[in-house]
């Protein structure tokens, strides 16, 4: 059902880290239960993932689905966290009690986390398959890495992008910090560039959804209306699974998903996660890195050279060479 292909240029290997291990290439062969849409199949996107995938990929694919699941799907850095805590809310009455006294990392699994970080105890596959419905699940995999019932059971799906220059500069401190990535930050740009980061290529796995956002179970978001206009956002999230809150209701969650707010909220921002990578990795030096850096629009001027802002613009536009979408600025 999946090759793949072995990263073993001298770029992939200089941005490889110990807690992923060699990182391949997984495509998808057998294309029949993916969604059609347009005037045929669309190939869905592969994905940059590490060796140990490998051993759940088929039983991902293969995953009970159910109607009532709600799944937030994301490229990495993209607004994953913030969505998740967003639906769960909107999904549960804004019940703040429960999502104060139960950890994001419990209430919305990442159901690959395990597959990523192999060292770690936890199956969180089998924690998604044994989650009480409805269940709330989080994926970074692409379309074609998903479990094939998506497309026939139909639960609720939102999807979240971010311009890939901002996502870059994100995802370059979480690689560092997280990861324990200890290259050039010039190889980790050189590899957004070459397709050879993990979890990547981001805008293949935009497309795929964009290409379903018509589709009434699936709600297509950007990060960059969430942080310029959260009100009207939460409108459209409460419509798309069928709540009714007041404006007044509306209004706090709004404050309450404001980043200064997220940012401090040991239950939302991931603080646990990097608790749990950090005993594993055990970093020579204490960081005081937050999983919630910057959360802004624009930051990768101050972090990119022009040329390279130049080369990434480039390959943005090669990618959506054909397509009617464009990332929001």
């Amino acid at each position: 059902m999946f090759s793949y292909k072995p990263l073993t240029s001298e770029l992939a290997k200089a941005i490889q880290v110990p807690c992923n291990g060699p990182l391949v290439e997984i495509h998808l062969n057998d294309h029949s239960n993916l969604p059609v849409y347009g005037k045929g199949r669309k190939k869905a996107a592969y994905c940059v993932l590490n060796e140990n995938y490998k051993h759940f990929a088929e039983r991902i694919r293969n995953l009970t689905v159910y109607e009532d699941d709600l799944w937030v799907v994301t490229a990495p850095k993209c607004g994953t966290t913030w969505t998740q805590e967003m639906m769960w809310l909107l999904d549960h009455d804004l019940d703040y009690r429960t999502a104060a006294d139960i950890n994001l990392l419990q209430r919305s699994i990442f159901m690959e986390f395990s597959t990523l970080v192999p060292a770690i105890e936890e199956d969180t596959v089998s924690l998604v398959e044994q989650m009480s419905r409805p269940r709330h699940i989080k994926s970074h995999l692409p379309m074609a890495l998903l479990p094939k019932q998506l497309w026939t059971v139909r639960p609720r799906i939102v999807y979240c992008a971010r311009n890939p220059k901002d996502m870059v500069t994100s995802f370059y401190h979480h690689y560092r910090h997280l990861h324990q990535y200890t290259g050039s930050k010039e190889a980790f740009l050189e590899a957004i560039l070459e397709d050879q980061m993990i979890f990547l290529p981001q805008i293949a796995h935009t497309l795929d959804f964009w290409a379903l956002r018509s589709e009434p179970n699936i709600l297509f978001i950007h990060y960059e209306q969430m942080k310029r206009d959260l009100a009207s956002v939460l409108e459209l999230a409460s419509a798309f699974i069928g709540k009714s809150y007041t404006k007044q209701q509306l209004a706090l969650l709004e404050e309450h998903l404001s980043f200064d707010v997220m940012k401090n909220n040991n239950s939302a921002n991931n603080s646990a996660l990097l608790d749990i990578v950090h005993t594993i990795s055990k970093p020579e030096e204490p960081s005081d890195f937050r999983f919630m850096r910057k959360g802004q629009i624009g930051s990768h001027r101050e972090e990119m050279s022009p040329e390279y802002i130049a080369r990434l613009n480039a390959y943005i536009e090669r990618n959506l060479n054909g397509s009617d979408f464009r990332f929001l600025e």
